[in-house]
């Protein structure tokens, strides 16, 4: 039976859109919880938006991303105020989990055979849900609406950075206290959970620590009130519940060769993965993997309708030789071999000398009577591992350092260059410090692979040194009226029609100007 969802937030609360899903055991949501089976199906719901909405992040993604070439986004990546605005994003879906999170917790004592665990297992899943959608909201929208549950249609305001950043805290940590490890995870029929992508008191813990390293940096940026410095504290707190497997075990592959292996196979779990969203191949002919920076970076020659000549016209990311050896100077540093296609041979076209991507070595290729090779490329086959514990290690040097505990921070720092066969810091390449020296490890350890290198640069402060285009021309009060932010989106406070529909939301100082 298909599930028809009357949302009440589309948005800005007041207008209502229809949802056609297929999640398991469907119900109409007005429908009562009787059994923990029609329970179930919500928190499928739950799970099916969080796999097709945390990955779509293409505008700051694109910003952000480390590249030589992106087709068809020159002047996004140059932050053309009219060209973001008109760019295709929306919070909608973000809020689609917050409904049906908030529903779940509304219905959740209806069910009549649901026990403390099986009611723990529901509930956390949905806490976990909450604590990432604010989350994302605030990394992506800066000030966003706070709901109060699943039926309150009202006109909401917008609430401040830091308090969708404490929601998204308070929520986390009630995940934290209900859930399981990952290896304790179990369906309504008892049935283990393998899956990485299911919430567990790892992702909850690596979840709390990215949300207070954000915290702490916009409490800087923005001069907010706060402390940063505990919040800096708080990220190492958690960060380290996870690397000394307090929070489940969870092991740094043995190698980038290794490493790549694992993101090419989703049906090995990857022991490093923490959280990642699942590539569901059952859920239409069509569907395409959540990674949809590993799916914009893939080329020739794991897509079998390129050729060598098709890179530059016909890949999305692309990555020149000379631009990788500045990023990699060490010679020892295994990753380059692993990370690129035959490395060391060069890939040129028409005088340009390209880094092909080989992080990814499979993809789906679709019968096309239409293509020269008769195949046309669908998407790269593989999940996305949105955190992994190098990220959780790096993540905590970054934190340390910004303690001004050096010691630990290059100890942690160390951690990933001695994985990668890189010399240890301080080394002879190492000539801008130590919070750089982080930064361009993340940068190494995770090119290609998700969209969290935007995030990077604005947690750090290098937004004129990273980034291009008006990027570079940004005042302090261009800053302060949320230029590096999403603008709020249309739909926020109009119907489809444009009718206005939340007279309490108000358009960022930066943008309004270009609305």
């Amino acid at each position: 039976m298909k599930k028809i969802i009357l949302l009440s937030i589309c948005g800005c609360l007041l207008s209502s859109c229809s949802l056609d899903l297929q999640p398991e055991n469907g119900l109409t949501y007005s429908n009562s919880f009787n059994n923990e089976k029609e329970l179930d199906a919500t928190t499928t719901s739950i799970q099916y938006f969080i796999n097709t909405v945390v990955g779509d992040n293409y505008v700051l993604a694109t910003a952000g991303m480390k590249a030589d070439e992106v087709l068809n986004a020159s002047q996004l990546r140059e932050w053309n105020p009219r060209t973001v605005i008109s760019s295709e994003y929306s919070w909608k879906n973000l809020y689609n989990i917050i409904f049906e999170s908030n529903l779940l917790l509304d219905n959740i004592d209806k069910p009549k055979d649901l026990t403390p665990d099986r009611r723990d297992f529901h509930v956390g899943q949905a806490e976990f849900a909450l604590g990432l959608s604010y989350f994302l909201l605030a990394q992506r929208y800066g000030e966003a609406i706070i709901t109060e549950n699943s039926s309150e249609i009202k006109p909401y305001p917008l609430s401040s950075k830091t308090e969708v950043l404490n929601a998204a805290v308070d929520h986390a940590k009630k995940a934290l206290d209900l859930l399981p490890t990952w290896d304790k995870l179990k369906d309504l029929n008892g049935v283990a959970i393998t899956n990485r992508q299911t919430a567990s008191k790892g992702t909850a813990a690596a979840l709390l620590a990215q949300i207070y390293a954000w915290k702490g940096s916009v409490t800087e940026l923005y001069r907010l009130q706060g402390n940063a410095q505990e919040d800096y504290r708080n990220a190492v707190k958690y960060a380290t519940e996870l690397i000394d497997g307090k929070a489940g075990s969870y092991q740094l592959c043995a190698s980038p060769e290794e490493l790549c292996k694992y993101l090419s196979n989703e049906k090995s779990p990857n022991p490093e993965a923490i959280f990642s969203l699942l590539f569901d191949k059952t859920r239409s002919e069509y569907v395409v993997s959540p990674n949809e920076v590993a799916q914009n970076f893939v080329s020739w020659p794991v897509r079998e309708d390129h050729t060598l000549a098709d890179l530059p016209s016909n890949t999305t990311y692309q990555l020149y030789k000379s631009t990788v050896d500045q990023l990699f100077p060490d010679a020892a540093d295994r990753r380059p071999k692993a990370f690129f296609y035959e490395w060391g041979t060069p890939h040129e076209v028409d005088g340009q000398d390209y880094a092909v991507m080989y992080k990814f070595r499979k993809a789906i290729m679709d019968p096309d009577q239409y293509s020269p090779s008769g195949k046309s490329y669908r998407t790269v086959d593989a999940d996305y591992v949105y955190w992994r514990l190098a990220d959780i290690y790096l993540l905590r040097a970054e934190c340390y350092q910004k303690l001004g505990d050096a010691a630990h921070a290059i100890t942690d720092l160390n951690v990933i260059r001695s994985r990668a066969g890189a010399q240890p810091y301080p080394s002879v390449y190492d000539t801008e410090g130590l919070k750089k020296a982080i930064f361009l490890e993340r940068e190494r350890e995770f090119i290609g692979e998700n969209d969290a290198r935007y995030a990077d640069i604005i947690r750090n402060g290098y937004v004129k040194e990273e980034l291009q285009g008006k990027f570079k021309l940004l005042t302090n009060q261009n800053i302060q009226g949320g230029a590096l932010f999403l603008p709020l989106p249309k739909d926020a406070w109009q119907d489809k029609d444009g009718h206005v529909i939340n007279n309490r939301l108000r358009q960022k100082p930066y943008w309004q100007s270009y609305n």
